[in-house]
């Protein structure tokens, strides 16, 4: 016995180790393996704490447990800096006998904890999420058998999570925060009922600008039969809450094919009147625990049939209360009387024939009734019938709702009756006859003391036949008194095809006041404007520029105006500001302000402001002497954040320059911030027109040099952004350059080391990247760089070369008075020879390097042969024939591989200039030697010849004496003398010969 037990307590103890050494074992084999597949599948930076993953027998025995901690994806790219997902921990729990011993492997568990979930879809339709890499192979060909193979899940929760859905497509926004949810089912078969239950604490949904959901709880239980053959999803036991308003619903979904079929019923669970008014938002609803409530409604409807690109499902909605009312717990008087009979009809499906009747709704605010009845056939071709009357003593509204510091009083008074057609294609509208008035109005808040009084208007919409043309707005004898201050205004448009007007504004708004009685929400307003203008004309006018026939006049000045918002946090001011008015210009004069931190002086004038403010496409026009002190312009980057504040912070993206505004800023700026870079003294003309910003003789310094710029920044395609500058640089340090543009970065690497100053003379366009960034690939240009000295130490690529030529004192490379020539194409720098000295060895280099890094150079260096290793003297005796060169001779270098990792090799040698100078040398003493041979010779057959002519000429002298002793006593005739003189021009020619 006591043997067994041994046994037994060893098995138990070997299978304790294992099950702890075993997860041990591998656990560095699973991260790299996890490693090689995120590079491999992912796009996109994803991290995680190698410390904080586990997998364990022990948590989940007999099952395994892969568990992590603090991991998550951050995009790249558009994306650049955006967390798609930040998971506070993750666990997975795989049953081990299924993972052993079966061919689908069961999930027990999925459990995520404080997810931070943020999905961003930007204009264009691109989307954070799509982060998976293409795959580099060949799809294979599908495989038609079935599979037994797949994978079950038990059950999987979320704890603590937030979503956001933020898509600017739309555009629409969801934040659903405080998200729990859970469910289970058995994916492993073809039909299953899968459970979940959702709920959130804290919800809003945003659509176009308009908030429907603000800060409301929600709750989901949904049961559904799975039918994965089919399709098909069948809910059983549902209920969906939103605050206190609960539905359930039933029905099922089915997907077949392409087509949506459905049958749908729901019906609210709650029919007490308060849990509908639990939808309106809290911000308009203070107080809603404690609101007084009677009364009950009913709330039911569906949907059935199929939904496709043709086709829609018939739906039906309808809505009735009868005799509620509400009253808030420390007011005297409540809303009562409340009725409303709401039906929305789709019997087939086509939207067309979808009629939306509201057949009543009254509500009674202690005595000032509400009544209105509205009748909308088609979506197409409105057909509408309407009528709406309200009366409310404004004093009374304070008894009602919550005011608190707002005091009200005056007689409201509103009545709507229209009835027919709006049909934008033929210009048909409904005949109308509404009336809306206020008299003695009154407003005093306890933010403010002084009150807005003796406010009154009488306003008027006509139409007794239908035809836009006859259309008549009246807006007569406003008149409101803000702290002793009036305002006086009149308002007539006629012809809503033709639009005529006549309108004028006298008085003072002292903006700060009226805000304090009026509160804007997320925003500051202050600032003191007064107006005497007139106006009045048409739009054909405005149409065919006939300016003239627009009698516009008046002035309008600004004092102490200051604004911010969310959407321009930073602000806006103008200390002062004058304008006059014309019909054709505003001119602008004494305008000094300041945008956000930039302070801001122009003076100038603006035209087409009418046809701009009228009408769509107009552009406005002007010109402006602009002055500042310092301007900030990172303030003014586009960051398009997501709306809530907590959520991830997004990249710059590109500034669209609007294509309706053309502006020439005459600019003079002391200082301008740009991101880290400070640009000092910039002046020249600045245009923005149809799309872009023109630089057109443009200066300014910088990092210690001077700038003079023209060019474009091109956002008409806002697919495809450009820019396309001409530079002229003048003394800029190669290292700031290099520290400070990331196009230095990746045109010229080298620069990183390189100490000095150049000029440039450089020519840049290409395209620019969502975050601002040029798009390297694309960048196009060329020009001259003038370096009057410079050098580059402590670098790979003069290590390199020092380890083939094994020179000595080649520690550095230094340029002096050195221009070079540079095209940039096809995402590579090409540059024309140009001398750079290698320690004291003069090089000659030419060749290109590539955005990637590349490198592509042959340096041409001119060496003592003496002076280098084995391998150049090869190459210098293969040259020269000889077992050791004594001459200078031309070492070429290859240079390939990338600026971190340049390879150097041997590319040949030719005669240096050293070696042409002997060559020269010895053929000038050869032919010198062969000279003085030549005039040796030639000395030896003159004295030969000479020597030959003296012969000659003793021999025919002895033989003329002797002719003369023999015929001496002779007379001496002529013809003797005739032969002497023969005789002696033979003897002297002769000789000279």
């Amino acid at each position: 016995m006591k043997k067994i037990i041994l046994i037994i307590g060893i098995i138990f103890i070997v299978i304790l180790a294992t099950a702890f050494v075993i997860p041990i074992i591998f656990k560095d084999d699973i991260l790299a393996l996890v490693d090689k597949k995120i590079d491999e599948s992912v796009n996109a930076k994803v991290y995680y704490d190698a410390d904080k993953f586990n997998l364990t027998l022990f948590k989940n025995f007999p099952n395994i447990t892969v568990a992590m901690e603090d991991f998550g994806v951050v995009g790249i790219e558009e994306f650049e800096g955006d967390t798609l997902a930040n998971i506070g921990s993750l666990d997975v729990v795989v049953n081990l006998k299924s993972l052993i011993f079966d061919d689908q492997p069961r999930i027990s568990g999925i459990h995520l904890k404080r997810p931070d979930i943020y999905v961003k879809v930007l204009k264009n339709g691109k989307a954070n999420y799509d982060i998976a890499k293409p795959s580099a192979e060949e799809p294979a060909p599908e495989d038609t058998t079935s599979s037994d193979f797949s994978i079950g899940i038990d059950h999987w929760e979320i704890t603590d999570g937030k979503l956001v859905y933020d898509d600017r497509s739309l555009p629409f926004y969801m934040t659903l925060d405080q998200l729990n949810h859970n469910g289970s089912g058995d994916f492993t078969l073809d039909v299953f009922d899968m459970n979940t239950h959702t709920n959130v604490e804290h919800a809003i949904i945003r659509y176009d600008g308009v908030e429907y959901v603000s800060g409301q709880t929600f709750d989901a239980d949904i049961a559904m039969n799975m039918d994965l053959n089919q399709f098909k999803f069948t809910f059983m036991d549902n209920k969906v809450s939103l605050n206190d308003f609960t539905l359930g619903f039933e029905g099922f979904v089915a997907i077949p094919e392409n087509d949506i079929d459905m049958d749908i019923r729901f019906a609210a669970r709650d029919n007490s009147f308060k849990s509908l008014l639990s939808l309106v938002p809290a911000t308009y609803l203070e107080g809603y625990e404690g609101i007084k409530t009677e009364g009950d409604f009913d709330f039911k409807g569906f949907a059935k049939g199929t939904y496709n690109d043709n086709s829609m499902p018939a739906f039906n909605v309808t809505l009735l209360t009868e005799n509620a009312m509400f009253q808030y717990p420390d007011l005297p008087a409540a809303v009562k009387n409340i009725s409303i009979d709401l039906l929305v009809d789709n019997q087939d499906g086509n939207l067309d024939n979808t009629v939306v009747d509201l057949k009543k709704l009254h509500a009674e605010l202690g005595s000032n009734p509400i009544d209105a009845k509205l009748k909308l056939e088609g979506l197409d071709k409105y057909k509408i019938n309407a009528d709406v009357k309200a009366k409310l003593n404004l004093a009374e509204l304070t008894t009602m709702f919550p005011m608190e510091g707002m005091e009200m009083k005056g007689d409201f008074n509103f009545n709507l009756l229209a009835n027919g057609v709006y049909d934008s294609v033929t210009s048909q509208i409904p005949k109308i006859d509404m009336d809306m008035s206020l008299a003695n109005g009154f407003v005093k808040s306890a933010d403010f003391p002084a009150p807005l009084e003796n406010v009154r208007f009488t306003s008027s919409v006509k139409n007794e036949t239908g035809k836009m043309a006859e259309t008549v707005i009246r807006v007569n004898d406003f008149n409101m008194l803000l702290d002793k201050e009036p305002l006086t205004a009149n308002l007539i448009v006629q012809n809503l095809d033709n639009y005529t007007w006549d309108a004028s504004v006298k008085g003072t708004v002292d903006l700060e006041k009226l805000t304090k009685i009026y509160p804007i929400d997320s925003m500051t307003l202050a600032g003191i404007i007064k107006a005497d203008i007139q106006t009045k004309g048409k739009m054909s006018d405005v149409e065919a520029e006939r300016y003239d026939q627009l009698p516009t006049k008046g002035t309008l000045s600004i004092q102490n105006f200051s604004y911010e918002s969310p959407d321009l946090p930073q602000g806006f001011k103008i200390n002062t500001a004058n304008a006059t008015f014309n019909p054709d210009r505003i001119v602008l004069a004494n305008f000094e302000g300041a945008a956000g931190t930039s302070d801001m002086r122009m003076n100038g004038y603006l035209t087409n402001y009418i046809g701009y403010a009228l009408k769509d496409n107009e552009t406005i026009k002007g010109e402006l002497d602009f002055k500042s002190g310092k301007f900030n312009v990172n303030e003014w980057m586009t960051t398009e954040a997501p709306i809530e504040e907590d959520t991830a912070s997004a990249p710059l993206e590109v500034i669209e320059i609007p294509k309706n505004i053309d502006f020439v800023l005459k600019s003079s700026i002391a200082e301008v911030q740009y991101d880290d870079l400070s640009l000092k003294n910039l002046k020249g003309n600045i245009i923005v027109r149809n799309g872009m910003v023109q630089l057109q003789g443009v200066n300014f310094n910088t990092l210690g040099g001077g700038f003079a710029m023209s060019g474009v920044y091109d956002t008409r395609d806002m697919a495809k952004p450009a820019f396309d500058f001409d530079m002229d640089i003048k003394d800029l340090e190669i290292k700031k350059a290099y520290a400070t543009f990331n196009t230095v970065q990746a045109l010229a690497p080298i620069a990183e080391k390189m100490e000095g100053k150049f000029s440039s003379d450089f020519k840049l366009a290409g395209l620019l990247a969502p975050d601002m960034s040029p798009v390297m690939n694309t960048i196009t240009g060329g020009g001259l760089i003038k370096i009057a000295q410079a050098s580059v130490r402590d670098s790979k690529l003069i290590a390199g070369i020092t380890a083939v030529t094994k020179l000595k004192d080649t520690d550095q490379m230094s340029l002096n008075n050195v221009t070079v020539k540079a095209e940039i194409r096809d995402g590579r720098v090409f540059v024309e020879p140009f001398d750079l000295k290698v320690g004291n060895f003069i090089s000659v280099v030419a060749g290109s390097n590539g955005i990637d890094g590349s490198l592509d150079y042959l340096f041409k260096m001119n060496i003592p042969a003496g002076a280098v290793g084995t391998a150049v003297n090869a190459a210098i005796s293969k040259l020269t024939g000889a077992g050791n060169a004594s001459s200078d001779i031309k070492v070429n270098l290859k240079v390939t591989g990338n600026y971190d990792d340049p390879k150097v090799s041997l590319a040949g040698a030719e005669a240096g200039e050293s070696t042409t100078q002997q060559a020269k040398q010895a053929v000038s003493a050869k032919v010198e030697e062969q000279k003085k041979e030549l005039e040796a010779e030639l000395n030896k057959q003159k004295q030969e010849a000479e020597a030959k002519a003296r012969a000659e000429a003793e021999k025919l002298k002895k033989e003329a004496e002797a002719k003369v002793k023999e015929k001496a006593g002779e007379v001496v005739t002529d013809s003797t003398k005739q032969e002497v003189k023969e005789s002696l021009k033979k003897l002297f020619k002769k000789d000279n010969n």
